[in-house]
């Protein structure tokens, strides 16, 4: 079957399902998908997708079954899933027609009916087809309609990063077209500050190198996922500047090199939402307003979006004192200790806030042996 759809042009099948609808007397006309022979077409199997005539256009249609959500709220699933479907849709020059409720079934299963509208331009049946099973692929890997983390983590690695073509970038995930530079020090601080900005985020985050990005709208969106070269020990070096530039570890961390075509793969760096005790994330090395790197600066930065904002001063003196407040409380009643008042500590270590830029950057000025924040 798919060696006759790829030989079958969209345009005269659009033809042809119109000549059969003005024969008929009818407002649509429908054709249907089956692997069986000829003879036995009438009875079927057939494809879940179909390829409508219906008032001068080609739709593809099928159907998507989940369960039925907690709130009950169809028609709010019903939303989600075109907003989730439209930014893939439009990277084939298509539209999202409808999203209705079917109720051929019944609980548990929630079905919705979903039509798309194509370009039939150059393309053959099969392109048609490729479209709809794109789309359906994209509506199982996010059943619900809601794009995460982890179901788009999922996705790379089960070899469908072609479907994040069309997302926007956001609070938990960032494309990058090329890699970082490890071998210089700019570089090396650029991922460092990446990962420790969805360290510090709420949601955790995906980077994912080997996706170029344009701007639409004020949004930066994924227009195309091809890789990078391939390339042995990638991994264990991504490993390796992390480790070295963000402190503490981040919990959990993954970094995965996954092919996408000969020769060709993506970084993936999944950072799960990290636990709030070990917030923030600070990164050895900072980049300047003048674009100038600075190893001896501290920088602490955190996702917002597409951006990043400030971690400010008085935000980590807040989080030091909370833990000096612990510390002091368990300590003996009525005993207080000279390492508790800064007034009487030895340690001449300190955070010296430096330029600020869009980020906060401190440079440590203590000695090797006054604490774990030391260079």
């Amino acid at each position: 079957m798919d060696n006759e759809l790829s030989s079958i042009k969209a345009a005269d099948l659009k033809r042809a399902l119109a000549a059969h609808a003005d024969y008929w007397g009818l407002a649509t006309s429908t054709g249907l998908l089956s692997a069986v022979p000829e003879h036995y077409f009438d009875e079927g199997p057939y494809r879940d997708i179909e390829l409508i005539f219906d008032s001068g256009a080609l739709l593809v249609a099928f159907m998507h079954l989940t369960t039925w959500p907690a709130d009950a709220d169809e028609v709010r699933v019903a939303t989600d899933l075109r907003r989730l479907l439209e930014p893939l849709v439009a990277s084939y020059r298509s539209s999202v027609r409808a999203v209705q409720l079917s109720y051929a079934f019944v609980a548990p299963d929630l079905a919705f009916e979903i039509t798309l509208q194509v370009d039939v331009r150059g393309r053959t049946a099969q392109d048609l087809v490729d479209i709809a099973e794109a789309a359906q692929q994209l509506c199982a890997a996010f059943a619900t309609g809601t794009v995460n983390r982890e179901s788009a983590a999922g996705l790379i690695r089960g070899g469908a990063a072609h479907l994040l073509e069309g997302q926007r970038e956001g609070s938990w995930l960032e494309a990058k077209s090329q890699e970082y530079d490890l071998t210089t020090l700019r570089g090396a601080i650029s991922l460092a500050q990446a990962v420790a900005r969805f360290c510090n985020a709420e949601e955790g985050g995906l980077i994912v190198i080997g996706a170029q990005t344009s701007k639409s709208h004020g949004d930066e969106i994924i227009h195309r996922v091809r890789g990078i070269a391939a390339s042995r020990g990638r991994v264990a070096r991504y490993h390796q500047v992390i480790n070295h530039r963000v402190y503490p570890p981040p919990f959990a961390l993954r970094v995965e090199q996954l092919g996408v075509e000969e020769g060709r793969s993506i970084i993936l760096i999944d950072l799960p939402p990290q636990p709030e005790e070990l917030k923030p994330f600070l990164v050895h090395g900072a980049i300047l307003a003048d674009g100038t790197t600075e190893g001896a600066f501290i920088s602490v930065v955190q996702r917002r979006g597409e951006g990043s904002i400030p971690i400010t001063a008085p935000m980590i003196h807040a989080s030091l004192a909370a833990g000096r407040a612990l510390l002091r409380g368990a300590n003996s009643p009525g005993r207080s200790s000279d390492a508790d008042d800064p007034s009487t500590s030895s340690s001449d270590a300190y955070l010296q806030p430096a330029r600020h830029n869009s980020v906060a950057r401190y440079r440590w000025t203590g000695n090797a042996s006054s604490g774990p924040l030391s260079i």
